[in-house]
């Protein structure tokens, strides 16, 4: 695989994460309606967020590296 196609799926992955990210309250109800989980929702959406987000960065920090290495 080059540099570019690496690139390009690392971004793919950015876009894909990123809507997940924007409807994470969303995919998160089914799991709010458990009782087992109740009290613990807070603390997994944030969870889930810092997950989303720091996986966001370590993609673009890769990028910026590729991208970096390709010129």
């Amino acid at each position: 695989m080059s540099s570019e196609d690496a690139i390009k799926k690392l971004e793919t992955s950015n876009q894909g994460l990123k809507v997940i990210l924007e409807h994470l309250n969303e995919q998160l109800t089914d799991m709010r309606l458990d009782p087992r989980l109740e009290g613990l929702m807070d603390d997994l959406e944030n969870l889930f967020y810092a997950y989303l987000k720091t996986w966001i960065k370590s993609n673009s920090e890769v990028i910026d590296i590729l991208k970096k290495d390709t010129k």
